[in-house]
């Protein structure tokens, strides 16, 4: 049997499903999940989104260094906010590029989750989207920088506008991991920052932690 997870709304419009098979649909509550992707290819860093669920819906926030770059190794750059408005979209293209991604769900409220929406209607207020789609906008926000604001750095400030605790153990997991031993240099020459900024660290915290645990920790790939 088939269990699926799907907002309020989203219920009330009819949800596909196969019908040689019995499904159970499940409507969720307010949540957001932290979703982090792995390495693949010739991309050593990973990846962090925030997938936002509210009665009237769902948003993957994806920001990264999608548009034009500059600096040392290409470390700056337009920061792109992707928003979402289909998770099923959204990780069917991680998945094809063969990467896994982890997803750690937290229960909030209905106004804490409204919070982080507007935290991030915040980031393009008064800006036209650089494209759009049916379940995809794009906007140029605040310059990428490899050491924050990046992917994961954006999604912890606003995963924290909910849970103020989520990153209490930083110090813990900030060790570099997924740097190579000239970018851990350059980093100590610069100064390591005062936050996760690795989604690869980002992930050993949120497994390890015992400031804020997960209500489920679930893996999405593609089949092999």
């Amino acid at each position: 049997m088939t269990t699926m997870n799907v907002p309020q709304a989203q219920a009330k419009q009819g949800v596909k499903i196969n019908t040689n098979q019995r499904t159970t649909i499940q409507v969720q509550t307010a949540s957001i999940k932290a979703l982090v992707g792995g390495l693949y290819a010739d991309h050593p860093y990973g990846h962090t989104a925030l997938r936002v669920i509210t009665q009237s819906g769902e948003r993957i926030y994806d920001y990264g260094r999608d548009g034009k770059t500059w600096g040392v190794g290409n470390s700056e750059g337009e920061g792109i906010l992707n928003i979402w408005t289909s998770f099923d979209s959204y990780i069917a293209e991680e998945n094809s590029l063969k990467r896994k991604t982890t997803g750690f769900l937290y229960e909030v409220s209905e106004e804490q989750a409204e919070k982080i929406n507007q935290f991030y209607e915040g980031k393009i207020a008064s800006k036209k989207p650089n494209s759009a789609g049916k379940v995809k906008a794009s906007y140029v926000i605040d310059d990428y920088y490899a050491l924050g604001p990046n992917c994961t750095t954006l999604s912890v400030d606003a995963a924290k506008v909910a849970m103020p605790d989520l990153d209490t153990d930083w110090k813990k997991y900030q060790d570099g991991r997924g740097l190579s031993m000239i970018e851990r240099g350059i980093v100590s020459a610069r100064g390591w920052p005062g936050h996760i900024f690795m989604p690869v660290e980002l992930q050993a915290m949120l497994s390890g932690t015992t400031a804020r645990k997960p209500k489920a920790v679930q893996s999405y790939e593609a089949n092999k």
